[in-house]
């Protein structure tokens, strides 16, 4: 009898137990299906999260595609400035040579008004002070600081260094000395030969200042077998533009 009540009160023991368990379960089981209805609900807001986020993205996209643009753009810009800069810079200096070049024209007729003087070695001296004068306007439209005492030294150096430039000179002055002919003759010559001295010493001048160069730190060997060449050329120049007082 007491085995039965034994037997009995295990089997209701473990039926006790199994009913706990079993409320356990369905109170977990209530709590999932809970959390899981609140998630099904808010499946709208997951969409329009992973929506947003894929806006984020695409505006994300857009922004770097922009930027590498601007700066291809900017490249370009650059690019275009430089040659811009570059091209001006070429018309002002195109624009500086033309202006000095204009110079050295005018000074050639007067150079050339002065070789018609028929008192030999005055119209050297003349067109000496024609050189000067040129040198000076030069120096002025090239912003070179003029120097009265170096640019007679520099000038007088320049003419005693090309040789054959002032045997020429010499001779055509002092043909002056000859009555009738001599005078004539000489007053032409002298008129071509004072206004290529003049032109040489404007183009030594406007090529010495174009490259940066100044008074005092001109070269006259460096510059002499130039200066007898570009004489020789004004001769020439000259006579085929027949450049008259």
């Amino acid at each position: 009898m007491s085995e039965d009540n034994s037997t009995q009160s295990t089997l209701l023991q473990k039926v006790k137990e199994q009913a706990r368990m079993i409320q356990e379960l369905s109170t977990c089981i209530q709590q999932k299906e809970m959390e899981l209805a609140t998630l099904s609900g808010q499946d709208w807001l997951i969409d329009e999260l992973t929506h947003k986020l894929q806006e984020t993205e695409t505006d994300w996209r857009v922004a770097c595609e922009q930027v590498q643009n601007q700066r291809l753009l900017i490249g370009e810009l650059t690019t275009k400035l430089h040659e811009v800069e570059i091209k001006l810079a070429a018309a002002l200096i195109q624009s500086q040579h033309t202006i000095a070049q204009n110079v050295v024209k005018t000074h050639i007729v007067a150079g050339m008004a002065l070789g018609l003087l028929p008192f030999p070695l005055l119209d050297m001296v003349a067109s000496s002070g024609v050189q000067a004068n040129l040198l000076r306007n030069l120096c002025k439209h090239y912003e070179v600081d003029f120097d009265e005492q170096v640019s007679k030294c520099i000038l007088s150096a320049m003419v005693r260094g090309a040789l054959p430039v002032l045997a020429v000179l010499s001779l055509s002055s002092f043909t002056k000395l000859i009555p009738g002919i001599g005078t004539i003759g000489g007053g032409i010559s002298m008129t071509v030969l004072v206004g290529a001295t003049v032109y040489a010493t404007g183009q030594v001048f406007i090529r010495h200042f174009e490259v940066g160069g100044t008074l005092q730190d001109f070269n006259n060997k460096h510059w002499r077998a130039f200066f007898q060449q570009q004489f020789e050329e004004g001769k020439a120049f000259i006579k085929a533009n027949r450049i008259r007082e």
